[in-house]
């Protein structure tokens, strides 16, 4: 009996050897696979001459191109979707998103924003409405280097400095594309993927 114990043990002292190195291997394995999912050629802006700038710029473009790919992706039959009353519907939360760019991107730049377009009712007009404060806001950043960011800024009638209206440019393009990425799926449609 003793012998059969002792033989049960080993096997056992064995197995859990091999569950732990085949665990470290998958861990390693997941890790590897994780990071290459993410893309091989993630920006690194700590070599440009504005880094900091340069890291907010990139995060901006990264949701700018998912919200316009959500945009293109959802039929125009469904820019009027919203699943409950309360809520904005698919094309509202664009042309909110556009809106809030120009806000936001005009307060950096110094001036007044743009008028907005009679119309932004159809996916084109609204598509085009919303490209149109991205490249607004592309102009915004290329106009701020990092000795700038603490420049004063007036958000709402309260002060602040461009940094505050740089960080929630990204912030509200983000949390909004949340609720596009629900919609979608909703839908039935599986957003676009990115590197992050």
């Amino acid at each position: 009996m003793n012998e059969l114990r002792k033989n049960y043990f080993c096997r056992f002292r064995s197995a859990v050897r091999s569950s732990a190195v085949c665990g470290v291997v998958f861990a390693f394995v997941t890790a590897v696979s994780a990071r290459a999912q993410i893309s091989p050629d993630l920006p690194n802006p700590a070599s440009a001459s504005n880094p900091l700038t340069k890291t907010l710029s990139i995060f901006s473009d990264n949701m700018q191109d998912k919200i316009i790919n959500a945009a293109n992706m959802m039929p125009e039959s469904k820019y009027g979707y919203r699943p409950t009353k309360e809520v904005r519907s698919f094309g509202e939360i664009l042309t909110h998103v556009a809106d809030i760019s120009y806000y936001l991107c005009s307060n950096m730049k110094g001036e007044a924003p743009p008028a907005s377009p009679a119309s932004k009712t159809s996916k084109p007009e609204i598509i085009a409405y919303l490209k149109a404060s991205f490249n607004y806001c592309d102009a915004a950043y290329a106009g701020i280097t990092d000795a700038q960011l603490n420049a004063p800024a007036d958000f709402w009638g309260h002060a602040t400095n461009k940094m505050f209206m740089v960080t929630q440019l990204g912030n509200h393009d983000a949390l909004h594309y949340g609720n596009l990425v629900t919609y979608l799926r909703l839908n039935g449609l599986v957003p676009s993927g990115g590197w992050f």
